[in-house]
């Protein structure tokens, strides 16, 4: 039988399917922004992830989000600048944030970060 619970630990638990390298957000226009994506769970169809991100200090340009996301910062600071209105919101331990697929502006993390996300990829 699958595993049906998942404990989403920054620590690592061994479960997750972990991916290294540069942030695939978007185009990295500052920093390195060195990613570890820990994958707990996924849908039999794809178009659901829950798991845990750390990444580097950076900046990137985000033109096309590529998914539904909701997160919970645990550790570091994102400051997010939506193109469209210009305005910059700020994120830090504890704080929540949901964004949309599609958002096009910039991420900026003046140091490293620790989330816990869950997220959807809508069907085209």
């Amino acid at each position: 039988m699958a595993q049906m619970l998942f404990k989403l630990d920054p620590a690592g638990s061994g479960n997750g399917r972990e991916i290294r390298g540069p942030a695939t957000l978007g185009e990295i226009v500052e920093g390195e922004c060195l990613q570890v994506l820990d994958v707990f769970m996924a849908s039999e169809q794809g178009n659901f992830l829950a798991g845990v991100w750390t990444c580097t200090p950076g900046t990137m340009k985000l033109t096309d989000y590529p998914f539904n996301e909701m997160a919970v910062l645990i550790e570091g600071r994102i400051e997010i600048t939506d193109a469209d209105s210009g305005e910059t919101t700020r994120f830090g331990p504890g704080e929540a944030l949901a964004i949309s697929k599609g958002f096009r502006g910039t991420w900026h993390m003046p140091e490293a970060v620790l989330k816990r996300f869950a997220a959807e990829i809508p069907k085209a």
